[in-house]
């Protein structure tokens, strides 16, 4: 029962985290840029800010997980939201509009994904994968409420009025769910055995580094893609002459791929593991972008990409959540994709800015040939991850 209460709770406060914190922009950016007399893309330089800052504080986390638990930095980190969404809401210009941001990355790298599967693997223990794979089933929904009340909000209340509601809201909604809601727990006595700078250079600590390497390259550069692509997918099908309305329609369908591919990954249960999810979702990521570039925006190129590159981005985002468990102990779980939100986050900060950099100036043969050798690079990894697997994985 504490398990599921835990997925329950934090399947709520998650989807309006990231309704409330981040998801909003795609519905109040226009109004926004006219009242800061700023350009559409310099409104959508706020989420980049927002995921550098949450890039930077991720690691500083790592200590406290393992010292106080990810309980107490769920509710600290949904309390710092307010005052980022009430600076926000009140912004004039561009620099109280970017420290907005930087507050709610600050704010983000505690209150977000990270801290509440951290949270899932010390209550869940051995079974931490299935109730993040739960989870994330959930938190497929969250654009499909984000948008229509952010879209009702500002309709009756203003972007500024908007904000001014989603901080109250994660102050006096989300941050007493996560402080009196989910059950407490003692967290371990000591710091968990993950490897760092100070420790010897052991075969096993040098395995240890290896291993993460691995999986911060994999899961960086499949999710370059797919976080570039994300922001950009419906100028990619107009670039190969697609009608607008079509393009759209296309563009939507992804999330629908993407929760299916979660679905299957669920309810497979324990038959396979993170990284057998990850190697299949890194092979099918190439041929879906092989198949848009030969099929030069044909029907049916269109079709069987939105079909493979839906269920590897979906099966990716189970797999990075779940992979370390493989090579980690859920003591140490914390402490490892703290680490990994440094690099992880910045790589999905800077990937929607270039592939419409690229896109724009040299064409859409150039952004999928990009992202191809992205893709081969990720399933590279993952080849090499599946050679380290564990005997007990196995």
């Amino acid at each position: 029962m504490p398990v599921l209460r835990s997925i329950i709770v934090l399947s709520i406060t998650q989807i309006i985290a990231w309704g409330a914190m981040f998801m909003f922009v795609s519905v109040t950016a226009a109004a926004m840029a006219d009242d800061l007399l700023l350009r559409p893309s310099a409104v959508y330089l706020g989420p980049t800010v927002m995921l550098v800052a949450m890039a930077f504080c991720s690691p500083l986390l790592a200590p406290i997980y393992a010292r106080h638990g990810a309980r107490l930095v769920l509710a600290f980190g949904s309390a710092a939201a307010a005052p980022g969404l009430w600076l926000l809401a009140g912004a004039e210009g561009p620099v109280s509009y970017f420290a907005a941001w930087g507050i709610l990355g600050l704010a983000g790298a505690a209150a977000l994904t990270t801290s509440a599967q951290v949270f899932l693997t010390e209550i869940a223990g051995e079974g931490a994968r299935r109730a993040i794979g739960a989870q994330m089933l959930a938190m497929a929904l969250a654009p499909t409420i984000a948008w229509p009340v952010t879209t009702f909000c500002e309709a009756a209340l203003g972007w500024r009025g908007t904000f001014a509601l989603y901080g109250a809201v994660m102050l006096l909604v989300c941050a007493p769910l996560h402080f009196f809601a989910l059950p407490r727990r003692e967290p371990p006595k000591h710091d968990p055995p993950v490897p760092n700078s100070t420790q010897s250079a052991s075969p096993a600590v040098r395995r240890q580094w290896h291993v993460v390497a691995l999986i911060t390259a994999a899961v960086a550069l499949n999710g370059f893609v797919t976080w570039g692509f994300q922001l950009v997918v419906i100028d990619l099908f107009r670039s190969f002459a697609v009608p607008g309305y079509l393009a759209v329609g296309f563009g939507s369908a992804i999330g629908f791929i993407q929760l299916s591919a979660r679905l299957f990954d669920f309810l497979g249960g324990n038959r396979w593991d993170g990284l057998a999810t990850g190697l299949v979702a890194a092979a099918i990521m190439p041929p879906a972008l092989l198949a848009l570039a030969l099929g030069e925006g044909a029907e049916w190129s269109i079709v069987l990409f939105l079909v493979l590159y839906g269920l590897s981005s979906g099966a990716m985002s189970v797999s990075r959540a779940t992979m370390p468990l493989v090579f980690f102990s859920s003591t140490e779980y914390g402490a490892v994709v703290a680490r990994l939100g440094l690099p992880l986050n910045l790589a999905f900060a800077a990937a929607p800015p270039f592939f419409s950099f690229l896109l724009g100036e040299a064409g859409n043969r150039w952004a999928l040939a990009f992202a191809l050798l992205c893709s081969l690079g990720a399933l590279a990894s993952m080849a090499m991850l599946s050679r380290m697997r564990p005997a007990r994985s196995g």
